[in-house]
């Protein structure tokens, strides 16, 4: 009987982009030796990193590919990593971005909705209103989504208690910058992104 052949050994470029990633990590195990700078944590807004995703896996492969997306043939990886997950590779490209803006509470958030408390959204609705171009028209609250529609502007409440903001692009909610806790702040940032390119789009869905 002949045993089946043994699987293909990674791609120099795959193991170069390990390589990176675990140099990373261990350098934010050393600099934190309580430990939450493993979970990687790269956005800018502040925060607790450690608030939990409900996804290990899927905030491990989005951290990675959001880092080997900057090397050279890092684009290489997309679309395997798509494949372990299950996911379509659009998908995956905003987890890599959310993780980009706001580490893995980001990948959470942008993974499924989440519970939010009621008055949490009022207020957060209430903080925004100044700065909504159409304010008259209604906003929509769903779990832990604030969509102003005509704006194309979506804030969702993330695991790290920071506003987390996003953009309607070619009928898809992505991933706009990084967290806040303030809703104000990341409404703006939400608006400035949408200056940015790609934001020409009609359509918008939660």
């Amino acid at each position: 009987m002949t045993a089946p052949p043994p699987e293909p050994l990674p791609s120099l470029d795959a193991l170069r982009a390990l390589v990176v990633d675990a140099a990373h990590r261990a350098e934010a195990l050393l600099s934190d030796p309580g430990g939450e700078a493993f979970d990687d944590h790269d956005g800018d807004g502040g925060g607790p990193a450690s608030v939990g995703s409900s996804d290990d896996v899927t905030a491990d492969i989005a951290r990675f590919v959001a880092r080997s997306g900057e090397l050279p043939g890092g684009e290489a990886h997309m679309e395997p990593a798509a494949a372990h997950l299950g996911i379509g590779v659009g998908e995956l490209r905003r987890l890599a971005a959310a993780h980009r803006y706001g580490g893995r509470p980001a990948v959470a958030t942008c993974l499924a909705p989440r519970h939010a408390d009621p008055e949490v959204l009022a207020a957060a609705e209430h903080a925004v209103q100044p700065l909504r171009p159409s304010p008259t028209a209604p906003v929509e609250r769903h779990h832990n989504h604030l969509t102003d529609a005509p704006a194309r502007v979506q804030l969702r409440y993330g695991p790290d208690n920071r506003w987390h903001p996003y953009v309607e692009r070619y009928g898809t909610w992505q991933p706009a910058g990084p967290p806040d806790v303030d809703p104000a702040v990341a409404y703006g940032t939400a608006r400035t992104a949408l200056r940015g390119p790609g934001s020409r789009t009609k359509s918008s869905r939660r």
